[in-house]
This record gives C-alpha cells, structure tokens and sequence, in this order.
C-alpha cells in the first residue's frame, strides 16, 4: 500500500470516530485529564496491534489493561526520546536565565530559542527526530508483539524498515511527524478543540501505522506466519 492510499484509508477510518458520538465524548474526557489520559495512549495502541482486523475504532473498554498498555507505551517511547531530553534539560541548566525558572515560561518558544539556546533546541531536535526513525517501528513492534523487549530488537526493528522501504518510511514518518506539530499547535491556543485534534490526530496516525506493520510483521501475532514447505512427494 502506497502511502496516500495508506492515508486515505486511515482517514476514513478516523472518520467512523463521529458515528458513536457517546464513545468519541468518553475519549475525549479521557485524553484531558492527566495521568488518565494513558488509557487514551493505550486505546492507540490497541489500534495499532489490531490493525487491519478492524474496520472502525473500537469502543473503549478494559479500562485498566488499557491504562497499563499505555504507561508501557510511554516508557517505551521516552527510552528512545530519553538522551534529547537530556540534551535539552543540560542546556536549559546552562544557558536559561534564572527569572525565566517558571513552568509557564521555560517552555515557552521565546526562552527555548534564545541566545545559546537556539543550537542546542535545534540539535535536541534533529536528535529526536534521527531516535524516532527506529524509535517508532521498535514501539510499533512492541505493540504488535507485546514484548516490551523488542524495543530493544535493534536488528529486527531496522530489518522491518527495510522491508517497509527506507525512503518511503521517511517520508511517511515525516509527513506524521508535520500533522502532529500542526496539531500540537492548535492544541497549545485551544483547550478542548486541541484535545479533540490530538485524538482526531492520534487515531489517525495508530491505524496508519498498524497498517503499515501489517504488511510487514502481520496481524495476528506480530510475526510474519512461517513458510510452510510442501508435502514430499509419494513413493
């Protein structure tokens, strides 16, 4: 599947969201209140592992299994975002001014881009961006598997790459990775629409990824089903 049929199928699956409007509002309460919005990462998650098994988002339910699904998600995710953050958090030490030591302001595009800083944001994100190439197949892999150690699978994860095709899983990731800042930046000027976006945005993107694992690791187990030789010839 190419990736703007790939698109094109998410989107119409995303769009089902709106015809059980009593589960879309469940999620959305959900996805807005922290530490329980990790039912919400793990309900993307069940997206994915479910693939193309499934014809339209599921209804949420198993809200503690989703909840741990999620926090699994999380840690997986920030192992791989870990040495950015790092990086960035070692800047924010040694260049932000004292008086800008306030949540609503060390965050602020105005302090992250000031004077020393600007090279350091900049490399902080080019860093995340080269960590999230695999960063994304070893989450999706994990997923699709429940083996939170294939995050790990260096070799099987930069080998499902490959077979998805390097440059066409660039730009692929790219492409998501445009969507989620755009909607990253409606979320941060309005509340409720932005959280409405984030799960539009999310759902979206966990079907077009499981879809793309499902051409290369399969639907049912995560793994690709064995060769299966033919019978020897009678004698």
């Amino acid at each position: 599947m190419e990736i703007v049929e790939n698109f094109d199928e998410a989107g119409r699956f995303t769009g089902k969201l709106f015809s059980k409007i009593g589960n879309l509002i469940i999620l959305i309460i959900l996805s807005i209140i922290p530490i329980v919005n990790f039912i919400v990462v793990g309900y993307l998650g069940r997206i994915i592992r479910e693939g193309r098994k499934i014809s339209e988002p599921p209804i949420v339910s198993d809200y503690g299994k989703l909840f741990f699904e999620g926090l699994k998600i999380i840690v997986a995710v920030i192992v791989y975002a870990l040495i950015p953050i790092i990086l960035l958090s070692i800047s924010l030490l040694m260049f932000a001014p004292l008086e800008s030591w306030e949540m609503g302001q060390i965050f602020s595009p105005g302090i992250l881009f000031r004077g020393f800083l600007f090279v350091p944001v900049i490399l902080a994100i080019i860093l995340l961006f080269a960590f999230m190439i695999v960063g994304v197949i070893a989450v999706g892999n994990m997923i699709k598997t429940n083996n939170f150690m294939k995050i790990f699978a260096f070799s099987e994860n930069w080998s499902i790459i490959n077979r998805i095709g390097f440059v066409k899983y660039l730009i692929w990731l790219v492409l998501v990775f445009i969507i989620s800042l755009i909607g990253a930046a409606i979320s941060g000027a309005l509340w409720i629409i932005g959280a409405i976006i984030d799960l539009i945005i999310g759902v979206f993107v966990a079907r077009s990824l499981g879809s793309i694992l499902d051409e290369v690791i399969g639907t049912a187990e995560g793994v690709q089903p064995e060769k299966v030789l033919p019978p020897p010839p009678p004698f």
